[in-house]
């Protein structure tokens, strides 16, 4: 956004806000704040912005004039017809418009004169279009045409008129500020600009970078030109020019009197299928059509008095098209002069009532008072989506699928993971069908089907206009999209880039778009998207809109789609096509460690990461990843001075211990903590990494006017803030936010909010390390994989541990472990020492999970506690059945289990562990599979007397994972991950534990049956983690034989219990 400062009292404000001031002060004088022009007139140099205009003539030219020198240039029957000024609040608005068209020069040779351009926005002039080969050089516009402007500024040609300039032709030498004040006085002396000012210069001109996505269009919503897709070759609207004269003389093309819907064709599709829509959709397409648009009425007792011409019904029939401006779009299916108002949605009750019986078999009002044509298009777009409601509402009850919690979806077990691509669209586009797939289990993640498209008129477009009813319109699908306070403060539901997919109604065709232009008129959204360059299909501009649904994405998935639009660093590409081997190079550097306490397994990782493009690390549990990472940090600023370095990973938790570590030790190098929106009040002044937070440092030095607002928004008084305060005040936030940033040495966030608006103010981020690497989705990595500049990338994980939680399993796999599993990296560095567990408790998972390959760094007499005989203990209780609990969560029946037996017995040993060893309630955790587990002993504990004697209200320990994670647990949004505190005491899920550790783990196993099934408790990664968690003393309690027959591992993991003799019958003995 640009902006201006003021040159009598030096404030600095955007387009908006600045108008504002000059007209509230009546100050004269301003200057482009980050070009440092001073804005006049390019005759005169007048500089009294009250007197300035910014004229455009047609296609032609753009100039910037004093009313003294426009009204000497042009005489009343020349002027231009557009003109912006600041007294109808468009000057500023245009001022980059207008910069761009006097500054315009060829790309090639830098001359001004005799200039072409062509869709891309490419400018030559003539000499160096000769250069082009013919077919390229046919494609360029030139200025000689008239519609140079249109071309190049993206922007819609309007119908031709007598206005042309006095002159002719563009006006050149106009370039920069010296040759245009050089006949008149000198500017004053403008004041340079401040260092906060040079800083919010910088992080402009880097947003701008950082934000876009290639398009070989410059396509507009005021540029678009498109056929209506109600009904097949049906025109929506028609050019002015082909609107006659006198209405009521011609029906418009397309708008027969006939009341049901023509059947699609049967010919091939431009993608190449036969259909993109189920046999019974053409069905349901001709019942809407009865109330849809107002046709004449179907007993024919009442016809439009309008004369047909046998043309049109041939036109109709041969699925002939008109076209019309997107302008029009609002004004429902026909163009404003073609059809009487008589042949409009009729006004009163009865009317009403039997449409909407022919529709629905019963009385459904649209109202009673007389709307215009806009209101009535809103109308009928909410009455055909009530019709398809109730004909699926069935359907969809009974596909519902009743799954075991950490199960599979059964649908989505056919879908395997592909280990290598060919090319990087053929990798986007399944990626992109997993995110589709994931996003349709999403809880809360519906299909919007009120709307109408308009398909672009030109052949091959890859573009499209979407419009629906606003939020603000009852019953509206948006309405969930967004609250009515944003709305009310100008946010729109949909913002420029967010990824809206396109779906045919049985899902077999898939088509991915991003939101290129959106905008609001009157209770109207129109939307502008464009297809990411990776679809296979082109649109089926044939086909009607009620072939189609759209699904909104979440705001993970739209910063996952735009990461794959960046992904430009040829390093990275080959590392996700899995073609390539990754190149490493193995060279000990002369390195002074800030510690002593490093073995040569983690100094040979520091040394690979320093030497090295990309680094994959595997740090099983307990080995120190915290602490090398850490050093890694160290050694690259000291040694390189490569900053910013950004530090990510999967969860919060995570992020949070390699903070607080240089909290703790290294106050002299300026760190941030940067969250989501949903965690700022989690992480507030008093939490510990509250002070290096980025939004506590925003909202404490917000002025104190704006901060108000602020707590305005926060508090539900939303009313009390305009839409001017909101915008000042998120203009002020992304202004602190963008120094703190620039100015940051190392940054801490989540592979997701690395996505964020925060990190685009940078130019370039040298070093990325992920911690957590096998936790996160491919998909999710691609976003800090995808950020600016990046000459250096870390991965750290365990691919021998739990990975993200999926449905889908192209996101349940992690690029860590897909580079690992097709060989392209072939030598990655594993931490070789655990300082964690007892050795007792470390033998198993050593010689089972890391093939002997991991040793103790420890031994037991260190972590031998006093009064515990028995580190590793397993509690045999076989009394207690395991009990199911249903319940209903992202449109599916699921269900998981609970022990209470097994809860009964856990709290007697929690009693001897507080009671009879001394251990505190801080330094337990209680971890098991299931969900319900977790919440009946939590309910339990709260209610307990000696665990928690002052009944203190239980707390939660929410981390979001960044993920897209569905199937039953989930919650709409990412999938959150609680453990639940009580007292201090921990109570979790052996997934949302992962990363932790504790002194003591007792582990509820749950399962007790019959048949001897386990579940996922039987996954090896999942009894990894499980395993891994204590450092002192490790208490399993579980039926030993429904384990060792549910499956093999469990079967040796028992056998060697039985024969370390680590299996008791009895509480007594520990």
């Amino acid at each position: 956004m640009p902006k201006f400062q003021c040159l009598t009292c030096g404030e600095t404000l955007d387009a908006e806000a600045m108008m504002k001031h000059l007209s509230a002060t009546r100050h004269k004088t301003i200057a482009d704040a980050y070009s440092e022009e001073e804005i006049s007139c390019e005759e005169c140099q007048n500089t009294n912005v009250h007197q300035l205009r910014i004229i455009r003539l047609g296609g032609e030219d753009m100039s910037l004039l004093c009313n003294s020198c426009f009204q000497k240039e042009y005489t009343d029957s020349e002027k231009p017809s557009t003109s912006y000024t600041l007294s109808n609040g468009s000057f500023l608005k245009y001022w980059n418009m207008y910069i761009n068209v006097r500054d315009c020069a060829c790309n090639n040779c830098g001359n001004e004169s005799r200039l072409n351009v062509n869709e891309k926005k490419k400018v030559l002039c003539d000499k160096c279009l000769q250069l082009l080969p013919k077919e390229q050089a046919e494609k360029f516009i030139s200025e000689s045409s008239g519609r140079f402007l249109y071309v190049f500024l993206g922007i819609r040609e309007t119908m031709s008129s007598n206005t042309s300039r006095k002159k002719g032709g563009r006006k050149i030498g106009r370039r920069g500020t010296e040759n245009a004040r050089a006949k008149s006085r000198q500017p004053r002396e403008r004041k340079p600009l401040t260092v906060h000012q040079q800083i919010a210069k910088t992080a402009y001109e880097n947003k701008k970078q950082n934000s876009t996505i290639e398009s070989d269009s410059s396509i507009s919503l005021r540029s678009f030109k498109g056929v209506k897709a109600d009904i097949s070759g049906k025109s929506y609207g028609s050019h002015k020019k082909s609107v006659p004269t006198r209405k009521g003389k011609q029906e418009s093309a397309g708008h027969s009197s006939t009341t049901s819907r023509s059947k699609p064709p049967k010919k091939d599709m431009p993608n190449g299928s036969t259909s993109n829509s189920p046999p019974n959709i053409n069905k349901r397409s001709a019942t809407k059509k009865v109330i849809g648009r107002y046709q004449g009425n179907p007993d024919n007792s009442r016809k439009p008095n309008v004369k047909k011409q046998s043309g049109n019904s041939r036109n109709a029939e041969n699925g002939s098209t008109k076209v019309v401006p997107s302008r029009d779009l609002k004004k429902g299916s026909r163009a404003k002069d073609t059809i009487p108002k008589r042949a409009t949605i009729p006004d009163s009750k009865e009317s009403v009532a039997r449409k909407n019986k022919e529709l629905n078999n019963k009385s459904d009002k649209i109202g009673t008072k007389k709307t215009g044509k806009n209101e009535n298009f809103v109308n009928e777009i909410i009455i055909e989506h009530r019709k398809k409601k109730e004909n699926s509402s069935k359907e969809l009850e009974s596909k519902v699928e009743v799954i075991e919690e950490g199960e599979v979806l059964k649908e989505y077990t056919g879908y395997s993971t592909q280990l290598n691509y060919p090319d990087l669209d053929s990798y986007f586009n399944k990626l992109s069908y997993a995110l589709f797939l994931e996003q349709k289990v999403d809880d809360g993640t519906d299909f919007i089907e009120d709307f109408k498209i308009i398909w672009h008129s030109g052949a091959g477009a890859n573009f499209f206009v979407v419009t629906m009813p606003s939020p603000s319109v009852s019953n509206s699908e948006l309405s969930k999209l967004i609250s009515p306070e944003l709305l009310k403060l100008g946010r729109l539901p949909f913002t420029k880039r967010q990824p809206l997919i396109l779906v045919s109604n049985d899902e077999t065709k898939i088509w991915y778009a991003y939101v290129k232009e959106a905008e609001l008129k009157k209770n109207m959204i129109q939307v502008l998207l464009e297809l990411y360059p990776w679809n296979k299909d082109k649109l089926p501009t044939n086909r009607p809109s009620d072939d189609f649904k759209i699904l909104p994405c979440s705001a993970q998935t739209n910063r996952i789609f735009f990461a794959m639009t960046r992904i430009k660093n040829q390093k990275f590409i080959d590392l996700i096509l899995g073609q390539k081997p990754v190149k490493q190079l193995f060279f000990r550097n002369s390195l002074r460690f800030t510690s002593d306490i490093f073995n040569e397994s983690q100094k040979s990782a520091i040394q690979h990461v320093l030497n090295n493009g990309v680094t994959i690390l595997q740090g099983p549990p307990g080995t120190g990843k915290t602490s090398t990472i850490e050093e890694i940090i160290l050694q690259l600023i000291k040694n390189f001075h490569s900053f910013p370095i950004l530090c990510v990973a999967a969860s919060n938790i995570a992020i949070d211990n390699i903070a607080e570590k240089f909290v703790n030790n290294r106050p002299d190098i300026k760190i941030l903590r940067i969250v989501s929106d949903s965690k700022e009040s989690q992480y507030n002044a008093e939490h510990p990494l509250g002070k290096i937070c980025l939004h506590n440092i925003v909202r404490e030095q917000l002025p104190p006017d704006i901060k108000e607002n602020l707590i305005k928004l926060r508090t539900g008084r939303s009313r009390d803030v305009s839409k001017n305060q909101y915008n000042k005040l998120l203009t002020c936030q992304n202004d602190i936010s963008d120094r703190h940033v620039l100015q940051a040495q190392i940054l801490f966030t989540t592979n997701i909010a690395a996505g964020g608006r925060q990190l685009k103010a940078l130019k370039e981020l040298p070093v990325v390390i992920m911690d957590e690497s096998t936790q996160s989705s491919e998909a999710a990595t691609l976003v800090p994989l995808s950020l600016p500049g990046i000459r250096t990338f870390v991965f750290v994980g365990d691919q021998k541990q739990l990975s993200s939680f999926s449905n889908i399993p192209q996101l349940k796999m992690s690029l860590f472990e897909r580079v690992l599993s097709n060989g392209c990296y072939t030598k990655p560095h594993m931490l070789d020492t655990q300082y964690r567990m007892h050795p007792k408790i470390s033998e198993f998972p050593i010689l089972e999970f890391y093939d002997g390959k991991l040793k103790d760094g420890v031994n037991a007499e260190q972590k031998k506690w006093p009064g515990i005989n028995y580190p590793l203990f397993f509690y045999q209780c076989n009394e207690g059945p395991e009990s199911k609990v249903f319940s209903n969560r992202s449109g599916m029946r699921g269900f998981t289990y609970t022990n209470s037996f097994e809860s009964k017995e856990i709290l007697k040993i929690v009693y001897k562990l507080v009671l009879d060893k001394g251990v505190k309630n801080e330094q337990i955790g209680i971890i098991t599979p299931y969900s319900a587990q977790r919440d009946h002993l939590s309910e339990l504990f709260v209610k307990d007397p000696v665990i928690n004697p002052k009944k203190i209200a239980m707390e939660q320990e929410i981390d979001e994972a960044d993920s897209l994670e569905g199937g039953f647990g989930g919650s709409k949004g990412p999938k959150k991950n609680a453990i639940n505190i009580i007292n201090g005491l921990f109570v979790s899920t052996i997934d949302s534990f992962q990363g932790h550790e504790k002194n003591f783990i007792i582990f509820s196993c749950v399962r007790n049956n019959k048949e001897n099934k386990i579940g996922f408790v039987s996954d090896k990664r999942r009894m990894n983690v499980a395993l891994t968690r204590a450092k002192n003393g490790l208490i399993i309690v579980g039926n030993k034989c429904v384990l060792a027959a549910g499956d093999p591992l469990w079967n040796k993991y028992i056998h060697f219990l039985d024969q370390k003799k680590f299996i008791f019958n009895s509480l007594d003995v520990y």
